[in-house]
């Protein structure tokens, strides 16, 4: 793998943006396959558990050949430990608000992320916060405030979980711009899958149940999303600019408008319409105001 000065991979922009246009895809299907499970009443810690496991199986056999075996050992544990950490968080709280919130709606609120980032990159790494870039945690913050709606009843449960679920893909998409040269595209994602596999898998067995009928096919789509968001998110982060991916990202929301309305009839308050349109162009914002700290996540 070709390096920079600091051992961080060397940038190649045309596959970065190509993975981060693959994920605008992938990423609602991801989203529709973990609906229809939830309507099969697969709870979350299950279809976490299913995932990791079919993601795990599709791994274990390039364990056979050499190289695999001396990525794993080559890699920078610690480095792995933080981003596996922070991304099952997010894992989570994506995987449980999306049984009762519309896909867009969490979405949205997954967009937050790019400032979110921002402000953290400010605290962790002394890297300096724009006006534009404050401007775009404000709007965000607005935005975010029109679709969680609060009132004297309080916030929904499933809305809070998607914000800590943002503030933890922030972390995570940190973590893998940091992520040392000599830990692989393999290694990051096999150590992600054994993570899964102990927080959700081992858990999991004390309700496990087969699926039956057409539930197969959901699953066995949740994996291969799952494998090929996790590839294409590191390849894009760890190879193009954060600016456009970013950016780019954004086309996300054309395709969980369209599945959300089409195959589950999710409609939208004037509300909420007001809050995506803040949220994207805060993000917008601060994607396009340069800078590392800019970065998107999948919420995967």
């Amino acid at each position: 793998m070709e390096q920079g000065s600091s051992g961080i991979l060397a940038p190649r922009p045309l596959l970065g943006y190509s993975a981060m246009l693959g994920n605008t895809v992938l990423i609602p299907i991801m989203a529709v396959a973990i609906k229809f499970l939830t309507n099969a009443e697969f709870s979350t810690i299950q279809i976490l558990g299913w995932r990791s496991s079919l993601v795990l199986l599709v791994l274990l056999p390039f364990l056979l050949i050499p190289k695999f075996r001396q990525a794993l050992r080559a890699a920078d544990l610690k480095a792995h430990m933080i981003h596996a950490t922070f991304s099952i968080g997010a894992m989570a709280c994506f995987y449980y608000a999306l049984r009762t919130l519309p896909i867009v709606t969490v979405t949205s609120i997954n967009f937050t992320t790019p400032t979110i980032a921002m402000v953290l990159a400010s605290l962790f790494y002394n890297e300096q916060v724009s006006g534009r870039g404050w401007l775009a945690l404000g709007m965000g913050f607005l935005g975010a405030l029109f679709i969680l709606n609060p009132s004297f009843d309080g916030i929904e449960l499933d809305m809070i979980v998607v914000v800590i679920g943002s503030f933890l893909a922030a972390l995570t998409n940190l973590a893998v711009r940091r992520m040392p040269a000599r830990s692989s595209n393999f290694a990051v994602i096999f150590y992600l899958s054994c993570t899964g596999m102990v927080f959700f898998g081992l858990p999991g067995l004390a309700d496990f149940r087969l699926p039956a009928g057409n539930q197969w096919v959901w699953l066995l789509v949740l994996g291969a999303v799952a494998l090929g968001v996790h590839s294409f998110i590191i390849i894009a982060y760890r190879f193009a600019s954060s600016m456009l991916i970013g950016a780019l990202d954004y086309l996300r929301i054309v395709w969980a408008l369209g599945f959300g309305y089409f195959i589950f009839q999710e409609t939208l308050s004037l509300l909420d319409i007001t809050g995506i349109l803040l949220i994207c162009t805060s993000g917008l914002v601060s994607v396009t105001s340069g800078g590392k700290a800019h970065l998107k996540s999948t919420g995967t």
